[in-house]
């Protein structure tokens, strides 16, 4: 996961618990579905804790207003 943690970070907000949420989720999913591996794309299925969720929104918007090209 040493390659994800940029994801992670930006993906938790930086919160240690957010992130244990995240990953703990993520590895009872891999459990349950047989996989045993947990994947970026296992981890984009968790709904992250409120927390976290507060943390997204306002990088979300500026990802958003970064990528748009203004046109006059």
């Amino acid at each position: 996961m040493l390659d994800l943690s940029s994801y992670l970070h930006d993906r938790t907000g930086g919160t240690i618990g957010s992130l244990s949420h995240l990953v703990r989720e993520a590895a009872l999913d891999a459990l349950l579905d047989g996989s045993e591996k947990i994947t970026k794309a296992s981890l984009e299925r968790v709904d992250l804790d409120e927390s976290a969720e507060q943390q997204n929104i306002p990088r979300a918007r500026r990802r958003r207003r970064r990528g748009t090209k203004h046109v006059a």
